[in-house]
């Protein structure tokens, strides 16, 4: 919200979260049920629950926007796979033969419409005839691309490409996503912000454009363009102008390069981390051993006022006023005012004994002046 507009920022502060509330009921209330399958308490106060459990994080500062949080909140990210699906015979040739290759692919969830993956292939077809890049690899995965086929007055040979005869354009149902972002010769990642996509893009150090289409992306492409590895693009105003200038100031400007290199070390060792995640969990695991009680059944339960009780800061132990150094401040206040209106209250009347002095004093000077005069 660094950059926003006041109606963003009020939207996002109070709008948002109030709608998330709504929409998370039905949510808890299914977990609860499965909570209740195993034996656990259902979430019976959010504010209480949230100071006594462990949350780990598959995020890295330099990614996430850097805060100050409590032990409880731990960053075990990026969580990256020790080993991915390796390039196709197709694919590596592909990339191969195309030293400036740029990756599109926007996830299972995101869906384009025709009309908008019409004006990205004209930006593509214009980025190739510009010898801007050389080549396109497009991962079409959830989206019917026979939807493009009914497109009218259309000046792309969409069928051609569709049909993979297009000797710069590559189509695949389902792409090796890391092995092609690994590959050397990829250069550019067009993507809709998932933070899985952003995450294996820094990894690789490959710069992106990104169109946002729901849920984290709008957020997703805020921190990359931030970071300065990134440009982003609007689904619902796209135009092949915009498109092609951005691609070539991420292609161009050696800044983002750089962004996204340094950024990648950070990735490389903050993904160590998730071994820590596991530990964690471990220690937890352990801790509710010695901190569970026995209920009256002689089952295992939680005693959720003493669970973790090393890992709460004081602050929250304290509540709200007492934390936060309210009662202090009040009182520091009062008594700032008692001694500032004390202060004030003694100085007028000095000033105004003062005051008098001199004006009796001036009085009667005047008159002893007269009378000798006289």
């Amino acid at each position: 919200m660094e950059n926003e507009n006041f109606y963003s920022r009020f939207k996002c502060k109070i709008l948002s979260p109030l709608q998330s509330i709504w929409m998370a009921l039905t949510t808890v209330r299914d977990l609860n049920i499965q909570r209740a399958k195993v034996g656990v308490e259902p979430h019976w106060d959010p504010k209480g629950r949230i100071s006594n459990i462990l949350m780990l994080f598959d995020t890295f500062f330099g990614y996430e926007v850097p805060s100050a949080e409590s032990p409880l909140y731990q960053e075990i990210g990026p969580i990256l796979s020790d080993t991915y699906p390796g390039l196709t015979p197709t694919l590596n040739s592909f990339l191969n033969e195309h030293p400036r290759t740029m990756y599109f692919a926007i996830g299972t969830i995101a869906l384009l419409s025709p009309q908008s993956t019409s004006i990205l292939l004209k930006s593509f077809l214009e980025l190739i005839d510009h010898d801007i890049i050389d080549g396109v690899i497009w991962a079409t995965t959830r989206m019917n691309t026979t939807e493009l086929l009914s497109l009218n007055n259309s000046d792309i040979p969409i069928s051609q490409i569709l049909n993979n005869n297009h000797p710069h354009i590559h189509i695949t149902k389902h792409a090796p996503q890391f092995a092609i972002l690994s590959h050397k010769n990829t250069k550019i990642f067009l993507n809709h912000g998932g933070a899985g996509s952003c995450q294996e893009s820094i990894y690789n150090a490959k710069p992106m454009l990104i169109i946002p289409a729901c849920c984290d992306h709008f957020g997703n492409a805020e921190r990359m363009e931030l970071a300065g590895m990134a440009l982003k693009i609007s689904k619902d105003d796209l135009n092949v102008n915009d498109i092609v200038s951005k691609l070539k100031r991420l292609l161009n400007d050696e800044s983002f390069k750089l962004n996204a290199e340094r950024l990648q070390f950070s990735s490389k060792i903050n993904s160590k981390r998730k071994y820590r995640g596991a530990d964690l969990i471990e220690i937890i695991l352990n801790n509710a051993m010695y901190e569970g009680v026995k209920d009256e059944n002689g089952g295992f339960k939680i005693d959720n006022e003493n669970f973790l009780k090393d890992w709460i800061t004081p602050d929250i132990k304290m509540g709200y006023i007492k934390g936060n150094y309210l009662d202090v401040y009040f009182v520091a206040m009062i008594l700032f005012l008692v001694f500032f209106g004390a202060f004030t209250y003694t100085s007028f009347n000095f000033t105004k004994y003062f005051y008098i002095l001199y004006t009796n004093g001036n009085i009667n000077f005047k008159k002893y002046l007269k009378s000798k005069k006289e």
